[in-house]
């Protein structure tokens, strides 16, 4: 043990730049004007003393100095560096589920900006005695894990988020026995958690279908609910996620709208902005999965009434499109050389990924609905040929037509989602077309707005008659797998692949 003379009470920085510091508090003048965060000048006990050992002696001649970074040149300064011996106390060492949940909450979920959009953005709404009940921290930590494994390559981390998914399980079951637990705002959050928990990690057709199982249960508890889910705004946006996720299942099964969710959306329409071109495509979206599972179960037969029901369907949702507002209306350019990150030569800019969800969802439910009338038309060609008349032609050429235009119209939005529009405009250098980039003036994150593109570019994959197209949508696919690490885009990709609807 060696004892030292006098000693410096400046602060860290300042003894290894060789100035004088002014010892202010809480930050001395020379590391704020430099731009550092000071030290401070607690370190005078620990310096008194140096305990060498052998050990140590071999260790320190092997260590290299640790430079400190100029936060304003961004390079480094060989004088400057920060003594080996230094450590950072572990009761300020930040655990990995909370590393985990800040990065899952800055690019999956969308951020509060006025409109009621749902997906997460109500979390920071919620207090402290819901975000720290048991239920929503096991969920959240599961899926939050999840996320931060698969975006950044620590799958070992996998195996504590799945300790984390049982734990929520176990919690969750324990909530559904009691009707008062079960009803309240943790429960539901965390079941919701455990859905895009699934869409992670996901990794087999057959992991589809443990999402189906927790829209089932959220139904009930929205059900259970009732109105006083509308009595705040949280509510509201609990609502609108939940009714996206279950209609877009609905349509995807061909079944029907649960009947207490359905009346509860009409209960809703009182506190919503019915003006809202998403909340009009909402109602539409619940006439075409009645229409659907009609069709499923044998209620409509006749080809005649099914292309007469699906027309006035679609001349709604035709309706929608040409009374929608002007700032939701996308810009369609064009490219002068050919590019992986686009289909064909065309590529649209939206408002921003809430905006072409909405029109990405309408043109989904056309595709639904002129597939039907092309296979209908098709079946009477077959079968009948005698009765298949000239305005049978023009419609299933319309069918066609339209049909493809929609799918390209999907693909056209896809560089928006990846991220790709200021590579494509020349505004960035070709390495950043893998950044995915976090922040957004809509508050809705490059990776959570990719959630809402799954279902329009899977059903572009599943109808296109081309290869070419079918071949992008599997290599954007997968492209979108590794950049998010949601495991669901592999999944989808391989869908498009082989051919099999896993949803009939």
């Amino acid at each position: 043990m060696v004892r030292h003379g006098r000693l410096s009470k400046g602060c860290q920085v300042c003894r290894k730049r060789k100035i004088k510091c002014d010892q202010a508090q809480p930050h001395c003048t020379p590391c704020l004007k430099a731009g550092w965060k000071c030290p401070q000048y607690n370190d005078s006990i620990d310096r008194m003393f140096l305990h060498h050992t052998p050990k140590d002696l071999d260790r320190y001649s092997k260590t290299s100095k640790t430079a400190i970074q100029d936060p304003k040149t961004g390079g480094t300064s060989d004088d400057l560096h920060f003594s080996p011996t230094v450590t950072v106390p572990r009761s300020i060492i930040q655990p990995i589920e909370c590393r985990a949940i800040d990065f899952f909450v800055l690019t999956h979920a969308f951020q509060e900006q006025g409109l009621i959009r749902g997906h997460y953005e109500y979390l920071s709404a919620f207090k402290n005695d819901v975000m720290a009940d048991k239920r929503v921290l096991a969920s959240l930590n599961a899926v939050a894990l999840a996320a931060y494994a698969y975006k950044f390559q620590h799958l070992g981390l996998l195996k504590k988020a799945r300790r984390y998914y049982v734990s929520s399980l176990r919690h969750i079951n324990a909530a559904i026995s009691s009707r008062q637990e079960a009803a309240q705002d943790s429960t539901l959050i965390s079941i919701l958690f455990l859905n895009t928990f699934e869409a992670l990690t996901c990794e087999t057709q057959d992991s589809l279908y443990h999402r189906e199982a927790h829209l089932r249960g959220i139904t009930t508890i929205v059900e259970l609910r009732g109105v006083s889910l509308f009595k705040s705004r949280r509510g509201l946006q609990l609502f609108r996620h939940v009714f996206l996720c279950i209609s877009v299942s609905c349509l995807m099964h061909s079944v029907r709208m649960p009947t207490g969710l359905a009346k509860l959306r009409h209960e809703a329409a009182a506190s919503m902005d019915v003006d809202d071109p998403a909340w009009k495509l909402s109602n539409i979206m619940v006439t075409l999965a009645s229409f659907r599972a009609d069709i499923k179960d044998h209620a409509l037969c006749d080809p005649s009434s099914i292309i007469e029901s699906a027309k006035e369907i679609d001349c709604d949702l035709c309706s929608l499109t040409e009374h929608i507002p002007s700032q939701w209306h996308f810009e369609t350019m064009d490219i002068d050389e050919v590019s992986d990150l686009v289909m064909e030569t065309q590529y649209h800019i939206y408002p921003d990924a809430w905006v072409a969800a909405v029109w990405n969802n309408i043109r989904t439910c056309r595709l639904l609905l002129h597939h039907e009338m092309k296979t209908q038309l098709e079946a009477v060609l077959n079968r009948t040929p005698h009765t298949f008349s000239l305005s049978d032609a023009f419609q299933h050429q319309h069918s066609v037509t339209t049909i493809q235009q929609l799918i390209s119209d999907i693909c056209a939005s896809v560089p928006q989602y990846c991220g790709h529009l200021s590579l494509l405009t020349g505004n960035s250098s070709p390495t950043q077309q893998a950044t995915f980039n976090h922040h957004s003036l809509s508050g809705i994150p490059t990776i959570a707005g990719i959630y809402l593109l799954f279902w329009p570019l899977l059903n572009a994959g599943q109808m296109t008659d081309s290869d070419t197209q079918r071949n992008w949508i599997i290599n954007r696919s997968r492209y979108i797998g590794k950049m998010t690490g949601i495991q669901q885009a592999f999944v989808l990709g391989d869908i498009v692949e082989t051919g099999v609807d896993p949803f009939h």
